[in-house]
């Protein structure tokens, strides 16, 4: 009796936490969450050497949008927009948090310029890697798959990403090898890392 009395008074303990935590999520102030977090990211980019920039952000239900960011460092990237929605369940049961991202008219050069066009991936930040699934593009360069980012050395660690690349641009693909995991299958290109 005394084990079911304190099993009950864990599950409801447990569902207040969840209820609380869900209400705080519903009614955040989700502009002044993102211009905190894009204020906390630009530090933080700037100790690392890089930059970062970006015209406004506004709230949206369940989380923010980042207008015409623009980020330089080792490769410029710039996108139209940034969506990011921080996913509360799943950041709770992974005990990390996990962030549904969407993005428009993303860029990336290096040398050339690399359009990703709109895409979007599923983001779990642990303490050694981050987690990229569901990851997809459709610009000329598409992306369809998965990657890991080793925190510690900033490289890929465990990847399987498919690529679509320009006719225009294979010839540069054997040079890339050296710096990322590429792998070539039947004519297709494909990150690849285990």
């Amino acid at each position: 009796m005394k084990i079911m009395k304190k099993f009950n008074s864990a599950i409801k303990f447990l569902l207040f936490i969840v209820a609380f935590v869900y209400a705080m999520y519903a009614f955040l102030e989700w502009g002044a969450v993102g211009k905190f977090i894009m204020s906390a990211a630009y530090r933080q980019l700037e100790r690392n050497g890089m930059r970062m920039s970006y015209s406004d952000v506004t709230g949206e239900e369940g989380g923010f949008t980042v207008n015409n960011l623009a980020l330089s460092g080792l490769a410029n990237i710039s996108l139209s927009s940034i969506t990011i929605k921080p996913q509360i369940l799943s950041s709770l049961l992974s005990l990390a948090p996990v962030c549904d991202i969407t993005f428009t008219d993303a860029n990336v050069r290096l040398g050339q310029n690399l359009h990703l066009g709109d895409g979007g991936f599923l983001m779990t930040a642990g303490r050694r890697e981050i987690f990229l699934e569901n990851l997809r593009t459709n610009g000329d360069f598409a992306l369809n798959g998965y990657l890991t980012v080793n925190l510690a050395t900033m490289k890929l660690g465990r990847t399987d990403a498919r690529l679509n690349i320009p006719d225009s641009f294979a010839q540069n693909m054997n040079m890339l090898k050296g710096f990322l995991p590429l792998v070539q299958e039947g004519g297709r290109w494909y990150l690849r890392r285990q």
